[in-house]
């Protein structure tokens, strides 16, 4: 019996063929560090994480493939983005619909005196966006929300949010951890300050290699959340001031981005306009073949 793979909210399966080559290349045959060393075996894979940062860049509109920053995943980023971004008295913004990945660290903030404020959505899971200032505050600081829900698949209207917040001189941040490779963001035309994703759902890329990209005049307001060695200005121990090193100590998960590289690449290739339209297919046979079966 031929077993179809249903669980892609959790995480994508298959991968791209080049996915896994790449990763075992890699390990293989050059599994060396970077930042740390000036030797050509180093520089080549130092040239692959940019090239990475540069296809993510593209992919969603960022303006500076700096300010493309890896973490493990799009958890550590959310708290990376909240935990440094917040500060006490500050009163934040958020949907119904959200994760627990923000959903607890902002029940951790509110030991800080942070408070937020959940927008209840519709019994549908529609944003009701027309009531969004209903919720504003004299100490509204921040907009974050996820783009999609993983529970019940609704997607928010994230562009309009964004309007909302250069009304409102808001920051907006957003959690595409569901729509990272499946729907189009646009950071700049959605006004999108902060964008944390992952890259094992939709990028189709390995589990453990995910980030957040942030507009140039947020790099400031975010106090990182880790700090140690980068492989840059090691006379100080001072914490970079530039990025990505700002928010990139310790060992990069060399792997996970070798094989990101390799599915952004496929990606590319094959466009998110096309994969699309296979799953729209999939799901109109899925519907038409069980309203038969049912008749």
């Amino acid at each position: 019996m031929h077993k179809i793979y249903l669980d892609n909210a959790s995480t994508s399966f298959p991968k791209p063929p080049s996915v896994a080559k790449e990763v075992y290349n890699f390990l293989a045959h050059n599994a060396v560090n970077i930042n740390r060393g000036s030797y050509n075996n180093a520089y080549s894979v130092e040239e692959i994480v940019f090239e990475t940062r540069e296809l993510l860049k593209d992919l969603f509109h960022a303006t500076d493939s700096k300010n493309v920053v890896f973490t493990k995943n799009v958890t550590e980023s959310l708290n990376i983005l909240l935990k440094g971004f917040l500060k006490p008295n500050d009163h934040i913004i958020i949907s119904s619909m959200e994760h627990n990945a923000i959903m607890r660290p902002l029940t951790q903030l509110t030991k800080q005196n942070i408070s937020y404020t959940q927008v209840p959505c519709h019994i549908d899971g529609t944003f009701p966006l027309a009531k969004l200032s209903d919720y504003l505050q004299e100490n509204t600081k921040l907009i974050i929300v996820t783009h999609a829900s993983n529970v019940c698949g609704t997607i928010l209207p994230i562009e309009q949010i964004g309007e909302f917040c250069i009304k409102h001189n808001l920051k907006f941040m957003v959690d595409c951890a569901q729509t990272a490779g499946i729907l189009p963001i646009d950071m700049q035309k959605m006004h999108i300050d902060a964008l944390a994703f992952t890259g094992h759902k939709g990028l189709l890329g390995p589990q453990g290699i995910g980030g957040f990209i942030l507009s140039e005049d947020m790099i400031k307001q975010i106090e990182p959340l880790i700090s140690g060695g980068t492989g840059s200005i090691s006379h100080t121990e001072e914490i970079p001031q530039f990025m990505p090193d700002r928010f990139e100590a310790g060992t990069l998960n060399l792997p996970g981005i070798i094989g990101l590289h390799a599915s952004l690449q496929w990606l590319k290739k094959i466009t998110i306009t096309k994969i699309h339209e296979h799953e729209n297919m999939l799901t109109n046979y899925f519907f038409a073949t069980n309203t038969t079966i049912r008749h």
